[in-house]
């Protein structure tokens, strides 16, 4: 029988990666990983979910078990991949509308437990990561600010430096500049 486990902290692609090495490791027949889900074949003498947290804690990653912590982390993992989506029509689409059709559920409810969770908006997530993103691509000096702009949905630069200037104190140009360009991880965001 193959039951689904639902992982928190899971934003990459190193993250499937690690997650399905600790379940085998533990001696799981993994089946498949995804970000927030492993399905695993049960085996005869059953599960021991102590095994499993540890082998998850481990790397920083946790077993969930609630249908809103469930729900919570699907609407983290929708917007990752929208965020890394190289397709420009992901992010003209409205946040409520892309959210809806991911989770084929009813965005206001959606909202409300995630913002009940989180602490913190789905949009302003949302912007959260896409200002991470931003700092990631500003590390790598590949794009311009413009250009930056532009592959994170933002309307114009003038929107993403207002955002990022108003978020971490300081503008685009002098995040650049400094020596020591610090980062939050995704899955430490919230």
């Amino acid at each position: 029988m193959i039951r689904n486990l639902h992982i928190r902290n899971m934003v990459c692609s190193r993250c499937i990666k690690v997650v399905r090495q600790n379940l085998r490791g533990i001696g799981l027949d993994v089946q498949e990983v995804s970000l927030g889900v492993a399905k695993i074949n049960i085996p005869e003498n059953g599960l021991n979910l102590d095994d499993i947290r540890k082998a998850l804690e481990m790397d920083g990653f946790e077993l969930i078990q609630t249908p809103q912590q469930i729900m919570v982390e699907a609407v983290k993992h929708a917007l990752i991949l929208r965020l890394e989506s190289a397709d420009p029509k992901e992010h003209t689409q409205k946040l409520s509308d892309f959210i809806s059709a991911r989770l084929k559920r009813d965005y206001a409810g959606v909202s409300k437990s995630f913002s009940k969770s989180e602490k913190m908006s789905i949009n302003n997530y949302y912007i959260r990561l896409k200002l991470e993103k931003a700092k990631e691509l500003i590390k790598y000096g590949e794009l311009s600010f413009k250009e930056i702009a532009f592959n994170l949905g933002y309307s114009s630069l003038q929107h993403l430096s207002g955002q990022f200037t108003k978020t971490f104190g300081l503008s685009m140009s002098d995040y650049k500049l400094q020596k020591h360009q610090n980062r939050d991880p995704l899955d430490q965001i919230v």
